[in-house]
């Protein structure tokens, strides 16, 4: 889910569903102040799209990672394709 800072509300309501509904939460836009400086990240133009989609492919690999942590079972070696 892409939103400020009110949608951690959402994405909390969510995560109580249980661990197969939890949708993480990308903050991009206005406002955000639970975190550090994010409202000054600009998200217009070349810049802007560029700082989304890292921000977009970061919140998908870290939610591949924590998919893969099973030990023998689903750590699969994906550091090596980054």
């Amino acid at each position: 889910m892409i939103g400020n800072s009110y949608g951690k509300f959402i994405q909390r309501d969510t995560f109580y569903k249980g661990e197969a509904h939890e949708v993480p939460l990308i903050r991009i836009g206005f406002p955000i102040f639970d975190r550090h400086h994010l409202h000054r990240m600009t998200t217009l133009g070349y810049e802007g799209a560029i700082y989304m989609l890292t921000t977009l492919v970061n919140a998908v690999l870290e939610q591949l990672d924590k998919e893969t942590k099973g030990m023998g079972t689903t750590d699969y070696n994906y550091d090596l394709i980054r």
